[in-house]
């Protein structure tokens, strides 16, 4: 997710990544993985569902097999790359 531009919380200890939205992206979360789920159907938790402090952020699971993971950066690098 970096080389996206997506700076990372580091984790601890926990299965998910929070992670802020690269500027010149759309920094509403909700909408930002609205538009993302419906072009390329992967689902991410919008960081504004856990408070103010949350926006602009989003929050994925990594507690996945390897092969769904891949698969569902691959599809957020064509994402941003299209976006």
């Amino acid at each position: 997710m970096t080389a996206l531009g997506f700076e990372i919380i580091k984790p601890d200890g926990a299965f998910y990544i929070f992670a802020k939205i690269p500027a010149g992206y759309n920094q509403d979360s909700f909408a930002f993985l609205k538009d993302f789920a419906q072009k390329k159907a992967v689902a991410f938790i919008p960081g504004a569902a856990f408070g103010r402090y949350g926006e602009g952020y989003v929050r994925l699971s990594y507690a996945a097999s390897m092969e769904t993971i891949r698969e569902a950066m691959k599809r957020l690098e064509e994402y941003m790359r299209e976006a």
